[in-house]
């Protein structure tokens, strides 16, 4: 940094400010951190709770490969907010809007490929009950991978957050939802949409008010 022709009392300010800065790891590294966390979820949820019945009739590609399919869109949306939160690699809004509008396109594609394959999908228990156990459960497979990503977008101080946020709520739900739909019996397009579709949007909207939270927060700090 040029201090010259600044004042003493400043320089020696701006000296006693400095802090060595660690660099981030490349962009590669953080998502795979994200994966492993991931993987690692799918893997304790799909061995300790039971398979949805109609596994076994579902075609493999329509089954585990819808699954995998999705959970890989999930981390490449991760991929896209872990580049949005570095300063100077900002996203443009077309970029944004078909991340969004793929994301949760797929999550329906996936459950009529799925009524196609067999039939619609019979529910263990009442519509009202299950649909809340998908939402409980889809939130609590997608918030670990969440979390992670939050912790590597404070290190790279974003500019949008809320952007981030919402991306990273977006591809933590992809990802919950490739585990659920594993689990989830019912395809019914209704089941999926309210109770699926909605866990994915409540975590893009915690995502970005927690991003919209962190940089008032920020704001405030520098105005300090």
């Amino acid at each position: 940094m040029n201090t010259h022709g600044l004042p003493d009392p400043l320089r020696r300010a701006i000296a006693g400010d400095l802090r060595p800065v660690e660099p981030l790891p490349l962009l590669w590294k953080r998502a795979l951190g994200v994966a492993i966390v991931a993987v690692a979820v799918s893997a304790a949820v799909l061995a300790s709770r039971a398979l949805r019945p109609d596994l076994v009739v579902l075609s493999p590609w329509v089954g585990w490969g819808a699954a995998i399919l999705e959970g890989l869109a999930g981390l490449l949306v991760i991929g896209l907010a872990l580049r949005e939160s570095v300063p100077g690699q900002a996203l443009s809004r077309r970029t944004i809007g078909l991340a969004i509008g793929i994301g949760i396109a797929m999550n329906l594609i996936i459950v009529v490929a799925t009524r196609i394959d067999v039939a619609p999908g019979v529910a263990l228990w009442g519509p009202l009950t299950r649909g809340m156990m998908c939402s409980r459960h889809e939130v609590m497979f997608a918030f670990p991978a969440f979390l992670v990503t939050v912790y590597l977008v404070v290190r790279a101080f974003p500019l949008r957050p809320q952007v981030v946020g919402l991306l990273g709520g977006l591809g933590a739900g992809l990802a919950g939802d490739g585990i659920n739909h594993l689990l989830c019996p019912v395809s019914s397009l209704y089941h999926v949409l309210v109770w699926h579709t909605g866990a994915m949007v409540v975590l893009m909207l915690f995502g970005w008010c927690g991003g919209e939270l962190w940089m008032l927060i920020r704001d405030r700090k520098e105005e300090e």
